[in-house]
């Protein structure tokens, strides 16, 4: 309609398309165009400024040229006008802006206009994500496009996890269809024999539609390799019920906040949240890998050096910028040591204890704004703020093993295929070192590369001086007594 009438009065139009990538904002403004027969003038500023050496004579081309082809403008990745530093380039659009009666689309991700953008008129217009039920239909209808078949309870299943959209769904099935013809010709299937052959799993749609979601977290955040699975884990029966139980939110979140209306009655706290408490080597971040796993999602260890700055501001604006990434990124976010990010709140005593609770109370706002999957891991849980607590979904304690837990966690730690002894007691083990479970599997791999030294068998000879070892580092001495007090 605003098309129409702008053609009709000869009138300016101009729109911003705010959306993240893919989101079918230069598919709209094609749309536009083609429905009012006019043509489509786009400008990329990235490569514009990369290619024009004067910006402002190259903006007075594209718009001379939309007047002279009756065609409307798009500009793309606009947000790259919002820095200080091209605040003048932002000034030369604003004058073409200001003059020109046709109809110019700017796009980009961010929600705010920069000020001056009011004065010519600029009409916002949303692009965002699809809902579940969307992205469903859009996943089933690209998956028959292909010829590809899966069952509804996977198909929902990559609606529900995945923020995705409809162009991302068509490049995912495509991605994981190829994986399955590259898979069907390393296997040397042949086509011939019948059945099908070029399906894709379960899994390579997952990774497919985890290579769609984005690496906007990649350079505020490490990926973490994933390939602890439930067998691999040691913990209390209650702490893996919890575990079971963070993964059980994230595969119903869909049915009891939409289908059940509770995202009608909550304004924030519709993520998962959740800590991880417990001393160092206690399985935290392997807890948080089985997550990742079970619930197919990526895990970014956030690297707290990058994100806490001591200058004011500084640590909001670095959190802000990571919590973003996340938001369309599909993955779930692991602050390890997040006791030194999340403290208590303290007594006002001067500026610095100011400043200092007003960015936790920022954090904690954050926080539950968050509608993805965050897992803090702390050595500390009294360093945390109750306040904080008080918004996780979660508390998982992961205690240090008692005995039977440790003689589980030597017999998981060594590969089946790394040749042992059969002198090697895990039962006196287990007595005798009250160790956690990051001292055993370091103990086991020091024994193994000195077993390999000496080509033979990891023997207990080995086994006793990678403990000795491991005491060492913790800053401990074994007495010969406590070291060979069980052998005797």
């Amino acid at each position: 309609m605003l098309v129409s009438k702008n053609r009709g009065e000869g009138t300016a139009l101009n729109l911003y398309f705010q959306g993240q990538r893919k989101t079918g904002k230069k598919r709209t403004a094609e749309a536009l165009a083609g429905g009012a027969g006019m043509r489509l003038l786009v400008l990329d500023l990235p490569l514009a400024f990369h290619a024009a050496a004067d910006f402002e004579e190259l903006v007075r081309v594209l718009f001379r040229e939309a007047r002279l082809q009756n065609a409307i403008v798009y500009i793309d990745d606009f947000d790259i006008l919002r820095g200080e530093e091209q605040s003048i380039h932002l000034r030369q659009l604003l004058n073409f802006l200001n003059d020109h009666s046709g109809i110019t689309i700017l796009a980009g991700a961010l929600p705010c206009i920069p000020d001056g953008l009011a004065r010519p008129g600029l009409i916002p217009v949303s692009f965002a994500f699809a809902d579940v039920s969307c992205r469903q239909a859009c996943w089933e209808a690209n998956l028959a496009r292909e010829g590809l078949t899966l069952s509804r309870a996977d198909v929902s299943a990559l609606a529900g996890r995945f923020q995705v959209t409809p162009r991302q769904i068509e490049d995912a099935v495509a991605c994981a269809r190829n994986q399955a013809r590259w898979r069907t010709a390393a296997e040397s299937v042949d086509p011939a024999g019948g059945g099908t052959v070029n399906q894709p799993s379960i899994h390579e749609m997952f990774a497919a539609a985890r290579a769609q979601s984005g690496s906007q977290l990649d350079s505020l955040a490490q990926k973490v390799a994933t390939r602890n699975s439930w067998e691999d884990i040691v913990l209390p029966e209650d702490a893996v019920a919890q575990l079971r139980e963070i993964c059980q939110r994230v595969l119903c979140r869909w049915r009891v906040m939409h289908d059940w209306g509770f995202d009608r009655k909550l304004s924030t706290g519709r993520g998962v949240s959740t800590l991880f408490a417990g001393p160092a080597g206690t399985g935290k971040t392997m807890a948080a890998e089985v997550v990742a796993n079970e619930l197919g999602l990526d895990l970014y260890k956030i690297d707290l050096s990058g994100v806490v700055s001591k200058y004011i501001g500084e640590t909001e604006k670095n959190l802000s910028r990571i919590f973003a990434a996340a938001e369309n990124t599909n993955g779930i976010l692991f602050f390890d040591e997040a006791d030194a990010l999340f403290g208590k709140r303290s007594e006002v005593r001067d500026s610095d204890d100011r400043y200092a609770n007003i960015e936790i109370l920022y954090l904690l706002q954050r926080m539950e704004q968050y509608e993805g999957v965050a897992i803090l891991a702390t050595n500390l849980r009294s360093n945390l703020d109750e306040a904080f607590v008080r918004r996780l979904a979660f508390t998982v304690h992961f205690p240090l093993p008692d005995e039977g837990s440790r003689r589980r966690l030597w017999a998981r730690v060594i590969p089946a295929a790394t040749p042992v002894a059969a002198d090697v007691d895990f039962d006196l083990l287990a007595a005798q070192f009250k160790l956690s479970g990051g001292n055993i599997r370091n103990i086991a791999i020091a024994a193994s590369f000195l077993a390999a030294a000496d080509g033979d068998l990891v023997t207990m000879a080995h086994v006793l001086q990678a403990t000795r070892r491991e005491y060492q580092k913790m800053g401990k001495t074994l007495s010969q007594a406590e070291l060979y007090g069980g052998l005797a």
